[in-house]
């Protein structure tokens, strides 16, 4: 997730705030540095919110959005916005899926009718059903059976949580069941997320409030919201499993360990220290794992930590591929290990902490330099904080995190029994 501090708060960066009368959050972010708009629509379902038995559906969505309504023929969406100058994409994660087009600014009209079609008057043919999961279902061959390490979310899915339990299966889910979805099937997942009090709307570049918002509302306006409880899903303490370890056999040339631990949701203070600390750990050269793996000890060519984050509970994660083939995956292993207990036990430096804001800071900077990095974090901090504004405050909690907060986080965080291993071994044959 985009991150900030202090010194790099978005200047210049207002933001008009307006919910409609069916719920519709509507964010409008004038930047007039170019005659382009972007036009974000983010919906808070993923694919935790999916059924244990429909699973893969958020992300079946994401592609059943661009076939059209009933006044959009197949295709259409995409051939309206190139020829008017424009592009469009979507991505799906466990939490949230986000849509998003850019467009010069004067067809803003143009971007919001057809937004507001496929929110509103949803309408996929039995053809257009078959043709996208075909589409997904060989995206889950190409990325998830037959690339490297492309098991590793789907494995790491069902170790890390109990069977059933939201995030117990990856973004793509099972081939079956996308394979096996009917009209009526997606119809259901529709009536239930895709609608306005679920959903936010950004516009951010060349844009004035005051003429976008009537826009909006006559396009926007009339869509019914939910008529019943939006369902979401929760996770207990006992759907997460700790201590748990698998080996799998996969074409790669040499052994890697893929290493996490149990930790909180995105919305718990821990996420600012948890992302400070995964810097200090991995973030360049001189970073402690880079250092003691790959520099001193010479038994990986890559190593990192990073935190998963996701709204329920997250997973704080470390991965390494060795450098040689004689290097075991329990050398790997013990060494991530060994980089921990020293953290722990001596702690961290002030100038690492600065060190780490600086890099978060320029990461952050130039996603910020972009409508669409303006965009997508405005929404993220809508549907998870239901605050766009907290866009301008995250380089205070940034700085209140201090040395005793990172290593007692790492000391709470980092144990074996909360640790979801998975070993990537040669295939036989290599």
């Amino acid at each position: 997730m985009p991150t900030s501090s202090a010194s790099f708060r978005p200047t210049k960066l207002s933001i008009s705030d307006t919910t409609l009368a069916n719920g519709l959050r509507v964010l409008i972010v004038p930047k007039r540095n170019a005659s382009v708009i972007n036009i974000t629509v983010a919906y808070k379902v993923g694919a935790k919110d999916e059924s244990p038995r429909n699973t893969g559906f958020a992300h079946l969505f994401e592609h059943l959005m661009f076939e059209g309504s009933s006044d959009l023929a197949d295709g259409a969406f995409d051939r309206l916005c190139t020829a008017a100058g424009g592009n469009n994409n979507a991505y799906t994660t466990e939490d949230k899926t986000i849509y998003y087009m850019v467009l010069p600014s004067h067809q803003l009209e143009l971007g919001l009718w057809l937004e507001s079609r496929r929110m509103g008057d949803f309408s996929v043919a039995q053809n257009s059903l078959e043709v996208q999961q075909s589409v997904v279902t060989e995206e889950i061959g190409q990325n998830v059976e037959n690339r490297p390490y492309g098991r590793y979310s789907r494995t790491q899915a069902a170790l890390a949580f109990r069977e059933g339990a939201p995030y117990s299966w990856d973004v793509y889910g099972s081939v079956d069941h996308v394979r096996q979805a009917t009209l009526g099937d997606v119809r259901s997942f529709y009536e239930l997320y895709y609608k306005p009090d679920n959903a936010c709307l950004i516009l951010c570049g060349d844009v004035d409030p005051e003429q976008a918002l009537p826009l909006v509302e006559r396009y926007f306006g009339s869509i019914a919201g939910s008529h019943t409880a939006i369902k979401r899903g929760s996770l207990g303490v006992d759907d997460r499993n700790g201590g748990v370890h698998e080996v799998l056999h996969d074409h790669i040339p040499m052994n890697s360990v893929f290493l996490s631990y149990h930790t909180e949701g995105l919305t718990h203070d821990n996420f600012f220290t948890a992302e400070i600390l995964a810097s200090i750990l991995s973030d360049g050269m001189s970073s402690r794992l880079y250092r003691s793996l790959v520099y001193e000890k010479q038994i990986a060519s890559e190593v990192g930590a990073y935190l998963d984050e996701r709204e329920l509970s997250s997973l704080f994660s470390f991965y390494t591929i060795g450098s040689k083939a004689d290097v075991t995956c329990d050398q790997l292993n013990e060494a991530i290990k060994g980089v921990i207990t020293t953290l722990i036990d001596r702690g961290v430096e002030d100038r690492e902490i600065q060190k780490a804001r600086n890099r978060i800071e320029t990461r952050v900077a130039q996603a910020l330099q972009r409508n669409s990095g303006i965009a997508d974090e405005i929404a993220h901090q809508t549907l998870f904080f239901d605050d766009p504004e907290r866009i301008l405050r995250l380089g205070d909690y940034f700085n209140q995190v201090n040395a005793d907060a990172v290593r007692d986080y790492a000391s709470a965080t980092l144990q074996d029994s909360l640790s979801v291993r998975i070993d990537f071994v040669p295939a036989a044959g290599r």
